[in-house]
């Protein structure tokens, strides 16, 4: 019986299969990986970039009312005024990613006319959902300026 040296058997074929899907779940691990630390930069990146558009606004008399920043553990949510009120239309709320939860001794913040400062300071740490040792850590300082840690 003659073999035909050009085919591929079906052992060859099958772990020539059975590499492709090992990488490829490798690949699928690390890119999961690679968007949560993503997601986590990104979210603690727009909220500090936020922060400085409240004070701002709130130094520019923008609809002249103060500005604000509300933090609960999946959202911000950013209003016009001295007090936050959920019943307000111009509420302007940033979702945190799913990966992303957020932590902090600060309930509000409200930043003063003429100065700038803000209300209360602090440390809003935002982390991953499934690993709390990722961390990203804005610092809300008693005059206003934000920074990401």
């Amino acid at each position: 019986m003659h073999r035909d040296s050009r085919a591929f058997s079906l052992v060859e074929t099958l772990v020539v299969v059975g590499i492709v899907a090992l990488l490829s779940a490798i690949s699928f691990v690390a890119f999961i990986e690679l968007s949560r630390k993503e997601a986590l930069s990104g979210n603690a990146a727009a909220i500090a970039t936020r922060l400085r558009d409240a004070r701002a606004r709130t130094l520019a008399s923008v609809g002249g009312m103060q500005h604000g920043v509300l933090i609960s553990t999946t959202s911000v949510t950013f209003f016009r005024g001295a007090v936050y009120d959920p019943a307000s239309t111009t509420n302007d709320i940033f979702p945190l990613s799913t990966y992303v939860r957020a932590s902090s001794t600060l309930s509000s913040i409200v930043f003063e006319r003429i100065t700038g400062n803000a209300s209360a300071s602090g440390t809003i740490e935002l982390f991953l959902a499934s690993d709390p040792l990722k961390r990203k850590n804005i610092s809300v300082q008693s005059s206003g300026l934000v920074n990401i840690e």
